[in-house]
């Protein structure tokens, strides 16, 4: 389970933010992941609730927005939408195509509680 690990990752960024917000409380992390990106949101959100439990984070919402895998033929032009990692251009059966989107993993944004007022960053 490499989500433990990307887990892990994550958290030493938001840890990072949070260090410029002393004393504040981290309501929720925002995160896109492309369907692409070999990354199960269901298990990351499992290894999410490992890493925080316990501790600052404990309680903090993860959101989750999927990212679909959006290509383009570099033949055609045509532009189009996998469910799943595929190779060739279903308009044209090209195999020289470029993925746009969809193997992203970012943390979008954070919202923080300082105390009086929310902050997203």
């Amino acid at each position: 389970m490499h989500e433990l690990s990307i887990c892990q990752s994550m958290m030493k960024i938001v840890d990072s933010t949070m260090e410029q917000h002393p004393g504040a409380k981290l309501q929720k992390i925002f995160l896109e992941i492309g369907k692409g990106a070999t990354i199960e949101p269901i298990l990351l959100r499992d290894a999410f609730a490992i890493v925080s439990s316990g501790g600052p984070y404990e309680g903090t919402e993860l959101v989750i927005d999927e990212i679909p895998i959006v290509g383009r033929c570099r033949d055609c032009g045509e532009s189009f939408r996998y469910e799943e990692i595929a190779f060739g251009c279903p308009g044209c059966g090209s195999r020289s195509v470029s993925i746009e989107s969809g193997l992203e993993l970012n943390i979008k944004q954070l919202e923080i509680d300082e105390g009086n007022e929310e902050k997203v960053t």
